[in-house]
């Protein structure tokens, strides 16, 4: 069985919610199973709205939170009125460091099993890479990634100019930028990138109703009607791809292009190396935009 841990920023956007959803459900069907989710953004109500919404979905998880990342900036707009609706019992003081929580479920996992889902910011992935023994495992973070841990999955960067860009995920501000300039410099496993063009056209919407907790979500985001699916398209990608050869690759509706990518610590933009033999891919689309939209809309609008 896989075993997967997601990363989201669960910060401005409401994507977030559309790909934790998709997650949530995976691991009901028997995909892998969810082991715990990191939030590497932080806000009065991180903690509780994410609790919630993934109660919300059948699932109890632990929630690791990096308590430093109030520095983000953008209009918060779910979160608080998800709380105020549906209600939580918990605060971000219940939850444990985020880089602590990525060690102790890496730490009881076999080796070899574990991939990662980032769908926001890199900094406490990087933060894990760069940490030293302690209680939990006498293995360094590189150490203990390098024995656990067989891919990540990235939601960032913009690769359609060539493999070269900018986008939020990397260049947002100067955490941003050295998390994922760290994580592709020295992660030891292989790395799937899913940039900004990806998902930037294809529009997803939810349609349970207002019973249904993400289409409050998207609606107290302001996008009633849809929003484009950068965090759903690489949750769903990951459940495609246990392996990731061409020809699954393929089937998913993806081609990669192989090589090593890079982003500069000091502006957030990306480059990318292209050869044959590089750890890290970045994906195009081979299928219409239609054809996402219906896959990641029959998991999210199942009853």
């Amino acid at each position: 069985m896989r075993n997967v841990i997601l990363g989201t920023d669960w910060w401005t956007d409401c994507d977030d919610g559309a790909a934790v959803r998709i997650a949530c459900r995976l691991r009901r069907d028997g995909v892998w199973k969810l082991r715990g989710i990191i939030i590497n953004a932080c806000m009065e109500q991180s903690a509780a709205s994410l609790e919630l919404f993934v109660r919300g979905e059948g699932c109890e998880l632990p929630i690791g939170l990096d308590r430093d990342a109030t520095d983000f900036c953008g209009k918060l707009s779910y979160q608080k009125p998800l709380v105020e609706h549906f209600g939580s019992n918990i605060t971000n003081d219940d939850c444990e460091n985020g880089v602590r929580l990525y060690r102790k479920l890496l730490a009881g996992l076999p080796d070899g099993s574990t991939e990662i889902m980032e769908i926001g910011f890199l900094q406490v992935v990087a933060a894990l890479l760069d940490s030293g023994a302690d209680d939990l495992s006498p293995l360094t973070g590189l150490e203990l990634v390098r024995r656990k841990v067989k891919r990540v999955f990235i939601m960032g960067g913009r690769w359609d100019n060539n493999g070269s860009g900018s986008e939020h995920n990397f260049a947002l501000n100067r955490r941003a930028s050295l998390g994922a300039h760290r994580v592709l410099e020295v992660c030891p496993c292989e790395v799937c990138l899913l940039g900004f063009e990806v998902g930037q056209s294809v529009i997803t919407t939810p349609r349970g109703g207002d019973d249904d907790i993400l289409c409050r979500l998207f609606e107290y985001h302001g996008s009633k009607n849809g929003r484009s699916s950068w965090d759903p398209m690489l949750v769903l990608l990951a459940a495609d791809c246990p392996d990731t050869d061409d020809k699954t690759l393929d089937a998913a509706g993806y081609r990669a292009c192989r090589g090593t990518a890079s982003v500069d610590p000091e502006t957030g933009e990306n480059s990318f190396r292209f050869h044959d033999d590089g750890r890290h891919f970045f994906v195009v689309k081979t299928q219409p935009d239609e054809w996402y939209k219906q896959r990641i809309e029959a998991i999210i609008n199942r009853a």
